[in-house]
């Protein structure tokens, strides 16, 4: 039997300090993992519809630039108590912003901006921290 596949969507999301980008991550309450903002597509809605949703709710930031012409979808199995067993697909939008000022959802205990290198060391998966390359170096192209 085939795992059921659920949908996310979410931002890298930049703020320019002095002229270099700091990422916004965000601590996860559960297990305190450090990711950008995501959450799951509901319904019909593409992953920018998704993305400024879930990063407006887990942030509170709502005023976010797209940068045209970036996309990464990462992809992995999880298995939860409650949901059980699925395959995950996130697609991650790259995105910058003047609002510096995130405020935590329910589901993180806290929310900083780093820079890519300091970035790359708190997240835990080598997935996200080669979408977060792949990010910095496209912001850096522009």
């Amino acid at each position: 039997m085939s795992k059921k596949v659920r949908t996310a969507a979410g931002f890298i999301l930049a703020n320019f300090d002095d002229g270099e980008p700091r990422y916004l991550l965000l601590r996860g309450t559960r297990v305190g993992d450090w990711l950008p903002p995501k959450g799951h597509t509901d319904d019909d809605e593409a992953p920018l519809q998704t993305a400024l949703r879930e990063t407006e709710e887990e942030a509170g930031i709502r005023e976010i630039n797209v940068v045209e012409g970036f996309a990464r979808t990462i992809e992995y199995d999880v298995e939860t108590r409650n949901r059980g067993a699925y395959h995950k697909k996130v697609t991650y939008l790259l995105g910058t912003t003047n609002n510096t000022n995130a405020k935590c959802s329910d589901e993180h205990s806290e929310a900083r901006w780093f820079t890519i290198e300091e970035a790359l060391e708190k997240i835990a998966f080598e997935q996200m921290r080669e979408v977060m390359r792949a990010a910095d170096a496209y912001l850096r192209k522009q």
